[in-house]
C-alpha cells in the first residue's frame, strides 16, 4: 500500500500537466483511486497527502525550488508578502520576484513567479478535495462520524483554497465534482457573489462534524474553530471596499462582467453579517480554550539590548510559542528538504535558508513609512522631524512595546547568532537594511544559524476582536463593542485604551493602524490595503519609501549616540490594476477565463 501512494504522489510531482492543467485531473488517480477509498487507513494515508496540496503558508522565505510543482527554477525566492507593501523590503532586489510588485512589473506571464506560486496546485487540491466528498461514504471500515468528520475537513480545505483565489482574482470557476478523462473541464468564472456563497456553503456544512481540536499528533487538522474564523475573514472581505461596491476600481472590458470582481451594489448590512460571523468565532473560539496572550506582568517587558536577552511580552509569546491557545490553526510543515508536509501533525515550518537573516542573503527590513505607525506609550503619535534628529534609540524607547517585539533595531538583541543588531553607517547589517530596522517577528531569539523551527500561522485569536471591531464600527459605528475589541489587543501589550469619542471615519483609521501593527507579517498588510482600495497612496504600495540613515557617535557602549536623517530609498509603482492579479496568460488563451481588468 506504502507503495501505491508512492506512486501516487510521484506521478503528481513529475507530471508537467499538474503544473499546466489546472482543471485537468490530476495524473496517477486511476492507478490509485480505488486504493484510497480501500480501508480507512488508505484514506488517511490520503488525507496527508490532501493537506499538503491544500493548506499554504503565509511564508515565501524558502525557494521555489523545495515547494511541490515549482514553476521557476531554484535560484528564484518568494519572500511573505510583507515585502511587497510597506510593511517591508527585500534586501536583495534582483532575485527577490516580490519586488515585481514595487516596480510595477507583474504581467499575466509572471504572476505565478512573483506572488501566486501554488495556482496550480491549488487545482489540485481541489480535485482531490471532491474526490474524497465524492467516495468517502464507500469505506468499509469506516464508521459514520469518521467519515463525516473526512467530508467536513476537506469542505473547509476547499473553502480555504476558494479564499486564497477569491481575494486574488475575484470569481472564479466554481468546480465541484470531479471530471472523467472523457469530460472536457471548460468551466467559466463564476460571479464573485456566488463565490462567496459556495464558500460559505462548504464552511457552514463543514462545522457541525468537525472537533474544536485535535490530539497533539494531529495539530494542524481542520477544526470548527478556524472554520469559524475563515468565515469571519470571508464576509470581511466580502463586506470591504474593493468588493461591496457598485462600480469596480477598474470596469471589465464588458460592464457586464463586473459582477465576476464585485457584487455591483453597496449593501451595509454585509459589514453587519460579518461583525455577527466575527463575534461568533471569538466567542466560540474563548467558550473552548482559545484566548489571548495577556499576562498583565509581561505587557511592556523591559528590552536589555546590547547583546542581552530580554524576557518575553505577551505579544511575543502569542507568536513565538509553538501551539500556544492564541493560535487556531497553523500550518504544520516539515524540513525543507521534504519539500513541506509530510505528515498531519509535524513540527512548524522549518526554514532552511538565512533569508531571515538580516545579515547577508535576503533579509526584509521595514520601510520608515510603516514604522512611523507605531505610536508612544501614551497613545499619541510619534513625533519625527523630517530633518531628523540626534539619539534614535530614546525615540524607540518611547514606542508602543510591540515594536521592540517585532523589529530589530539600532544595538538591539537580534539572535543567537547576530546578538547585536548593527545598524548604522559602518555597521555589518547598515548596507541591506535600507529601511533602518529588520523584520524580525517569528525569528526565535535563540537561532544560531539559518536552520530554526518557526510558526506559520494561519487563524490566531487577535485576528477575530479586529475582524470584530473593523466591521461592526462600518456596521454600526464605533458603539463600545468595537471599543472594547480593540483595547483588549491594546491592553495585553501595555497600550492605553482608545480615546473616547471617535467619529467613525476616526475610527476606521485607528482600527486600521492597529490592524497593520498587531498583524505585521502575519500575511494581511498586502491584501488589507487592497480591499480598503488604499494601495495606491502615497507611501503604501506606491511613491517614495524611506528609511533612516544612522550615524553612531561615541567611544563605548555606555555613552553611544545615534543621529538619524529619513533619505528615500526607493520609488515604487503601483497601477490600478494590480488591485487584481492577473490569471495566469496560459490559462487565458484556453478560452475560458475572462481575464481581470487592465491585464
Amino acid at each position: 500500500m506504502k507503495k501505491i501512494f508512492l506512486y501516487f504522489i510521484i506521478c503528481c510531482l513529475i507530471s508537467s500537466s499538474c503544473n499546466k492543467d489546472f482543471l485537468d485531473k490530476a495524473p496517477g488517480v486511476d492507478l490509485t483511486e480505488n486504493n484510497v477509498f480501500l480501508n480507512r487507513a488508505s484514506l488517511e494515508t490520503f488525507m496527508a497527502t490532501v493537506y499538503r496540496y491544500s493548506v499554504h503558508s503565509n511564508f515565501r522565505y524558502r525557494n521555489q525550488g523545495d515547494l511541490p510543482f515549482s514553476q521557476v527554477n531554484g535560484t528564484d525566492c518568494i519572500h511573505p508578502s510583507s515585502s511587497i507593501s510597506d510593511e517591508g523590503d527585500a534586501s536583495e532586489a534582483a532575485f527577490v520576484n516580490n519586488n515585481r510588485w514595487n516596480e510595477g512589473t507583474v504581467l499575466p506571464a509572471n504572476i505565478v513567479n512573483v506572488e501566486d506560486f501554488r495556482y496550480h496546485i491549488r487545482w489540485i487540491a481541489i480535485r482531490q478535495i471532491n474526490l474524497v466528498i465524492k467516495r468517502a461514504n464507500e469505506v468499509p471500515d469506516a464508521d459514520d462520524a469518521y467519515k463525516k468528520q473526512v467530508v467536513a475537513e476537506v469542505k473547509f480545505l476547499r473553502a480555504l483554497n476558494y479564499m486564497e483565489m477569491l481575494k486574488r482574482y475575484g470569481g472564479v470557476p466554481i468546480v465541484d465534482k470531479v471530471f472523467e478523462a472523457s469530460v472536457k473541464a471548460d468551466v467559466p468564472r463564476s460571479s464573485f457573489e456566488d463565490c462567496v456563497k459556495f464558500i460559505l456553503k462548504d464552511i457552514d456544512e463543514a462545522i457541525p462534524n468537525l472537533p474544536v481540536a485535535h490530539s497533539a499528533s494531529q495539530t494542524g487538522r481542520a477544526t470548527s474553530v478556524a472554520a469559524l474564523a475563515l468565515k469571519s475573514e470571508v464576509l470581511l472581505y466580502a463586506a470591504s471596499p474593493q468588493y461591496n461596491t457598485a462600480t469596480p476600481i477598474l470596469s471589465m472590458a464588458n460592464s457586464t462582467d463586473n459582477k465576476l470582481i464585485c457584487y455591483g451594489n453597496f449593501d451595509n448590512n454585509r459589514w453587519k453579517l460579518a461583525a455577527d460571523a466575527s463575534k461568533a468565532a471569538l466567542d466560540f473560539a474563548l467558550a473552548n480554550g482559545y484566548g489571548l496572550i495577556d499576562d498583565p506582568a509581561n505587557r511592556n517587558p523591559k528590552e536589555l539590548d546590547n547583546g542581552t536577552v530580554g524576557p518575553l511580552g505577551n505579544y511575543r509569546v502569542s507568536w513565538e510559542t509553538t501551539n500556544n491557545k492564541e493560535a487556531i490553526m497553523m500550518y504544520q510543515g516539515g524540513a525543507a528538504s521534504a519539500g513541506g508536509i509530510t505528515n498531519i501533525g509535524n513540527a512548524p515550518l522549518t526554514f532552511w535558508n538565512a533569508a531571515c537573516f538580516g545579515s547577508f542573503w535576503s533579509g526584509i527590513s521595514v520601510p520608515f513609512n510603516f514604522y512611523k505607525k507605531y505610536e508612544k506609550l501614551d497613545g499619541s503619535p510619534q513625533t519625527w522631524d523630517a530633518n531628523g534628529g540626534a539619539d534614535l534609540i530614546a525615540k524607540y524607547a518611547e514606542l508602543d512595546p510591540r515594536f521592540k517585539q517585532t523589529m530589530a533595531y539600532t544595538n538591539s538583541y537580534y539572535t543567537a547568532r547576530d546578538p547585536i543588531a548593527q545598524i548604522y553607517n559602518g555597521g555589518k547589517d547598515y548596507v541591506n537594511c535600507k529601511g533602518g530596522v529588520w523584520l524580525r517577528k517569528y525569528i526565535p531569539r535563540n537561532a544560531t544559524s539559518g536552520n530554526f523551527v518557526m510558526n506559520d500561522i494561519i487563524f490566531r485569536v487577535n485576528e477575530l476582536y479586529l475582524n470584530y471591531a473593523e466591521a461592526l464600527n462600518e456596521a454600526s459605528g464605533p458603539v463600545q463593542e468595537a471599543y472594547d475589541a480593540v483595547n483588549a489587543i491594546r491592553i495585553r501589550s501595555g497600550m492605553p485604551n482608545l480615546p473616547k469619542g471617535l467619529t467613525k471615519e476616526q475610527f476606521r483609521q485607528r482600527v486600521r493602524n492597529e490592524i497593520a501593527i498587531e498583524m505585521v507579517n502575519d500575511d494581511h498588510r498586502f491584501w488589507d490595503v487592497k480591499r480598503w482600495l488604499v494601495a495606491e497612496e502615497e507611501g503604501v504600495m506606491k511613491g517614495n519609501f524611506e528609511g533612516l540613515q544612522i550615524t553612531r557617535s561615541g567611544t563605548s557602549t555606555a555613552n553611544y549616540k545615534y543621529a538619524w536623517k529619513p533619505y528615500v530609498f526607493e520609488t515604487r509603482t503601483f497601477n490600478k490594476n494590480m488591485y487584481l492579479h492577473p490569471f495566469p496568460q496560459n490559462e487565458v488563451l484556453k478560452g475560458n477565463l475572462i481575464q481581470n481588468p487592465g491585464w
